[in-house]
């Protein structure tokens, strides 16, 4: 009786939707600033999404992501093409430090001191006729727009970067076009265009595929690390569509990418096991929904300080809910509770809160 009726409002709170980039969160990788497009092995990062906070708004869901700020990386290729043609007192460098200064308030979280920057820099970038400037800084601004929630903006903003990297000569399979094209889908799945992200993430992942099967060993790292981004962000879209079983295999996949380039302790592959762990739920296999929460739990106490822990804890005492085991629902709830009050972090006290009222409710 229990699992009937109330697995389907658990297995909503217990899933906690994360969209990494360094799940994603990832940004397309502007190379540098010339006007030649740059083979894929020569393509460096320019800048890195690793949180898209917006989504934590949508539904029951939580985008862990959102509880650290974006991380850019600036591309070497970018600063040493105007190193080569400046001095310290240039035009070229006084852009170069607006933008380093923009990209520091996005990692504070100020984020519109970053807006007024970024709009600063662009105007110098246009002064200058710095074609590849403008290009870069549009795509900052996608991604604080993405950051922020404005999703709506960050695609406007992202098909403009689209559109002038054409201009200048990319072909739509480039992987700076696969990175634009995975987040669009992205946004697409965020504002509930669940038709227009399937096509997006499907015509991205076997684009990616054709490249992993032609491309050296040694050049596939960003490749790699892009599918399985996409894997999960799609898996992600699977579970709205209560495909579950494909789900599972498509967030197997993506922690398998994932973990391969980054290794097994970070944030955003635990985030990947959790959300395993609820596919798995929904398909009643509390048994490998138990085995891969208790994996990210194990992985996250090595972590210093690593605040979703408490969500995590309060996740497995969730999945206890679902199969009526209270007394172990019970410890690992309470556990999460304090665990989230001592560190501040207000979504392992709300789960943890909704796993002990549901315990009180099944008591009576």
């Amino acid at each position: 009786m229990f699992r009937n009726v109330a697995a389907p409002a658990l297995a909503s709170r217990l899933f906690i939707s994360i969209n990494h980039p360094r799940i994603a969160p990832l940004t397309i990788p502007l190379a540098s600033f010339s006007n030649h497009a740059p083979s894929i092995a020569a393509t460096p990062v320019a800048a890195r999404v690793d949180r898209d906070r917006g989504s934590r708004n949508r539904r029951n869901y939580e985008d862990k992501r959102g509880a650290t700020p974006l991380r850019f990386l600036v591309a070497s290729s970018f600063l040493s093409w105007f190193s080569k043609k400046s001095d310290d007192e240039s035009p070229e460098s006084q852009l170069i430090t607006i933008i380093k200064r923009s990209i520091l308030s996005i990692q504070k979280e100020e984020y519109q001191k970053a807006e007024q920057m970024l709009h600063l820099a662009l105007k110098m970038a246009q002064e200058l006729q710095s074609k590849d400037g403008v290009t870069y800084i549009y795509d900052i601004m996608a991604n604080l727009a993405m950051e922020v929630g404005d999703f709506a903006k960050a695609e406007k903003l992202f098909v403009n970067v689209m559109q002038r990297l054409f201009a200048d000569g990319f072909v739509e399979d480039h992987i700076k076009m696969l990175h634009i094209s995975s987040k669009i889908a992205h946004l697409a799945q965020l504002q509930g265009h669940f038709d227009k992200a399937a096509q997006g993430f499907e015509w991205t992942l076997a684009k990616l595929e054709e490249q992993l099967k032609q491309i050296s060993e040694e050049n596939v790292r960003e490749l790699r690390e892009l599918w399985g981004i996409t894997k999960n962000w799609y898996a992600q879209l699977l579970m709205e569509g209560k495909r579950f079983a494909e789900a599972k295999t498509a967030f197997q996949q993506a922690y398998e990418a994932y973990t391969e380039v980054h290794g097994k302790l970070t944030e955003e592959g635990l985030t990947i096991l959790n959300n395993l762990s609820v596919a798995c739920s929904n398909l009643e296999d509390y048994a490998s929904a138990e085995r891969f929460l208790k994996e990210a739990i194990s992985l996250a106490a090595q972590i210093p300080d690593l605040s979703e822990a408490g969500v995590y804890k309060a996740n497995l005492g969730l999945l206890y809910l679902q199969q009526g085991l209270l007394r172990q629902a019970s410890e690992f709830c309470t556990f999460a509770w304090r665990y989230g009050k001592q560190h501040k972090h207000e979504e392992s006290v709300i789960q943890a809160n909704y796993c002990l009222e549901q315990i009180k409710a099944m008591q009576k």
